[in-house]
């Protein structure tokens, strides 16, 4: 498992690019980097890149539900675009995920269409 973050300033969003197999402690691991960039730069937008990992097949666990996300420190005020390759398949798999979350914001984009995560964190 690799990841990247990096804080788009121009934008004032943290952008994490994930490759690979995900797991828990990973997925924990590079939110609490990513929520340390953002709160050092006063941002609480984020987009996760998910369209390079790797997802056990018949599994729609990317460790994004809310009560995980708060378990990582993200917060209720945080607006989070998750970035899914193929996501006309399986979209509402991974929405029923937050359907009852309080949490932070979430919402699932194609990621063959970043503009739209974009446009949708800039309202």
């Amino acid at each position: 498992m690799e990841y990247n973050i990096e804080y788009l300033p121009e934008k004032g969003i943290v952008f994490i690019k994930m490759k690979g197999r995900l797991n828990f402690q990973i997925v924990e691991q590079f939110s609490k980097e990513a929520i340390k960039i953002a709160r050092q730069n006063q941002s609480s937008k984020f987009i996760i890149d998910h369209t390079k990992s790797k997802i056990r097949e018949g599994s729609f666990q990317i460790y994004a539900a809310g009560d995980e996300l708060q378990q990582f420190g993200f917060q209720n005020t945080d607006k989070i675009a998750i970035l899914i390759s193929d996501l006309d398949d399986i979209s509402d798999s991974y929405e029923s995920i937050n359907i009852n979350s309080r949490w932070s914001d979430i919402k699932y984009f194609d990621g063959s269409d970043i503009n739209k995560a974009f446009s949708w964190l800039d309202k």
